[in-house]
């Protein structure tokens, strides 16, 4: 069976935590999310829509939606904190993820 690789499986005991570690684990979400390909353009901008980052839960949402919503939105918080985009990717991203929600109320959930 295959042993997955992780930050824990690679360091050792008890030295996940040091700054190798950080610097390892950011440069993996750079290497996955920073692809300038279209996949992954998509993949950032369905993962913002579909986690709820850019969306204000409605008023009089019952608290445990608001729940699910603050834990889908700090989900994606995690890789977006892991990224270092510059002012007009920060930007189009909002706006690519904005026209996914528009599309989801238009025309469906894919």
């Amino acid at each position: 069976m295959k042993k997955w690789r992780s930050l824990a499986s690679q360091q050792g005991e008890g030295r996940r935590g040091g700054a190798v570690s950080a610097q390892r684990l950011t440069a993996a979400y750079r290497d996955v999310f920073l692809r300038a390909d279209e996949s992954t353009e998509i993949v950032l901008a369905d993962l913002a829509n579909h986690c709820g980052f850019y969306k204000v839960p409605p008023i009089g949402s019952p608290p445990e939606t608001l729940l699910v919503d603050q834990g889908m939105r700090s989900a994606f918080g995690r890789i977006f904190s892991f990224l270092s985009l510059p002012e007009e990717m920060l930007k189009a991203l909002e706006e690519a993820a904005r026209r996914e929600a528009v599309a989801d109320e238009e025309q469906g959930i894919l």
